[in-house]
């Protein structure tokens, strides 16, 4: 059996940024803003839990790390 990976990882990333585009539109009224902005917290809450079960794995701390790293360097350049 060889590697599966259920999901494209692209195409959920765009469906999210896209749903944040709708959820800042302002053409877009409060009671749809609101309603995108309920489905973004049910997947976050859905993927905290995932993360807070799944087991940690070899050079996972490096990545973490690289990306905290990363996230500073997008703040301070603001």
């Amino acid at each position: 059996m060889g590697f599966s990976k259920p999901m494209d990882c692209n195409a959920v990333n765009h469906q999210i940024y896209m749903a944040g585009v709708e959820m800042r539109s302002p053409y877009n009224d409060g009671y749809t803003q609101w309603e995108i902005k309920k489905d973004l917290y049910k997947l976050k809450w859905m993927l905290d839990e995932i993360m807070r079960t799944s087991p940690t794995f070899t050079g996972e701390d490096e990545f973490l790390e690289e990306h905290s790293k990363e996230q500073t360097v997008r703040i301070l350049q603001r």
